[in-house]
């Protein structure tokens, strides 16, 4: 989630562009804490959060709008595209919410809570709530259209958790359907849903992590731990004896295994990649207030390079070389959880080309509306749906076409949602937990005279 973003609201689109200011809502939210718990924003983050969403939306794209790739030699590297997109993502809200809010809750426990928790309500319900919504009466509807009496009992049965954003927290199996991923076009939700477990997870976190005071070591501590534990949890779902035991315990549907379950949709196994995100975030925290050794700036370089190396490399795997002991099966998600943490530190402490490309205005432009981007595309792209009817080749003038057709709309739709939907709606939100918190005025006629 991003970090205080630039707002857009009632600004124009080149205005947008070209200068993000803070969202308006957590601004707001903001503004009821002291100034020394206010952080400076990082641009990199708004970027990456833009390149996150824009990764899950190519792979979409790629795979399930652009029908005739899946049996192409570009069907490798868009999987990766969405499991590097997710990654990125649950990264990226560790940093964020570490840096924005572990100081606050940490010093203002009372009502620190409460702030955190509506300004991340704001945040995400205004536009979730509709998408989970209309779906839900579109798919009923077909459902019933149909005669497909099963599938409408499972979408109805399954949205009292989707309202509550709770459907990736459990393993359950509805008329042959998994919940985490039930409402069709709205099946992206599960990472909001995850989301909203990591904050709670984040609390007591940050109330009782001793964070008033920020440690490098502690950071590196958190950050080690995390990558390691992800590492760790992917071994244990691939067990048989675990796979079985929660198979028998909890059913199954050939849409999804209980082990993808744990390590791609569940929060459980989300949590590390958070933590790694918490870990680093740390460390920028100390580092900012300590002096920096040239050992220490060469080493997270090294790191840096490294992992950006295995990204990249993740990519060519399967396309211009075959090496799965690095990239094959699961081992991407054990490689990813090392990678993406130090390629994002590098990306937000880079002061030459890779922090300028992070400043980019079409990135920063992106990164604003990746929450709409991101919501919206899997409504938008069945419109635009691209069979293997032919030959690849008699196919590709259609295939242009239609994603030239599809980004534009998508682009368009997600700005308007963002400055005509998301920002009155979190300005509002905001508005009434400040006018609710505020004490009431004491007028003289309240005052009795003697």
């Amino acid at each position: 989630m991003p970090l205080r973003p630039k707002s857009f609201f009632m600004l124009s689109l080149n205005t947008i562009l070209l200068r993000p200011a803070p969202i308006a809502g957590e601004r707001d939210m903001e503004n009821t804490v002291p100034p020394a718990t206010q952080r400076p924003s990082i641009d990199a983050l708004t970027s990456l959060r833009g390149i996150a969403a824009l990764l899950v939306v190519v792979h979409h794209m790629g795979l399930l709008m652009l029908q005739p790739l899946r049996s192409t030699v570009a069907a490798m590297p868009l999987e990766k595209c969405g499991l590097l997109g997710m990654s990125v993502f649950f990264v990226l809200s560790g940093f964020v919410i570490h840096y924005n809010y572990a100081d606050r809750l940490a010093s203002d426990r009372e009502s620190g809570v409460m702030k955190f928790l509506f300004a991340r309500l704001a945040r995400l319900y205004p536009l979730y709530l509709p998408i989970i919504l209309i779906n839900y009466a579109v798919n009923v509807g077909r459902a019933v259209h149909s005669g497909r009496q099963l599938a409408a009992s499972a979408y109805s049965a399954s949205l009292p958790a989707y309202l509550a954003g709770m459907q990736s927290w459990f393993y359950a199996t509805l008329n042959g359907f998994n919940l985490s991923i039930s409402q069709e076009y709205a099946n992206n939700s599960w990472s909001i849903s995850a989301e909203l477990f990591l904050y709670l997870f984040f609390i007591p976190l940050a109330l009782y992590g001793g964070f008033k005071r920020h440690s490098t070591a502690r950071g590196v501590a958190i950050a080690v731990a995390a990558i390691f534990g992800r590492i760790l949890f992917v071994k244990f779902s691939e067990l048989d004896a675990v796979r079985t035991a929660l198979e028998n315990a909890l059913g199954a549907v050939p849409s999804l295994d209980v082990g993808s379950w744990l390590v791609y949709y569940s929060p459980y196994g989300r949590l590390f990649e958070f933590l790694a995100g918490v870990g680093i975030a740390e460390i920028w925290l100390a580092r900012n207030n300590q002096t920096e050794s040239p050992q220490a700036r060469a080493l997270a370089r090294v790191i840096g390079a490294i992992a950006c190396a295995y990204i990249a490399g993740s990519f060519a795997d399967q396309v211009l070389f075959d090496y799965p002991k690095l990239f094959g099966g699961n081992r991407i998600y054990s490689g990813y959880a090392v990678a993406v943490p130090a390629a994002i530190y590098l990306i937000c402490r880079s002061q030459r080309w890779l922090g300028k490309l992070a400043s980019w205005w079409p990135l920063l432009g992106a990164g604003e509306i990746s929450y709409s981007l991101y919501m919206l595309h899997g409504n938008l792209f069945p419109l635009f749906l691209v069979k293997p009817h032919d030959t690849l080749a008699a196919l590709v003038p259609e295939m242009i076409a239609k994603s030239i057709a599809f980004l534009i709309i998508l682009f368009a739709a997600s700005w308007l949602t963002y400055r005509y939907w998301e920002m009155p709606c979190r300005k509002r939100i905001v508005s009434f937990y400040r006018k609710s918190i505020s004490p009431r005025p004491i007028r003289e006629c309240d005052i009795a005279h003697p």
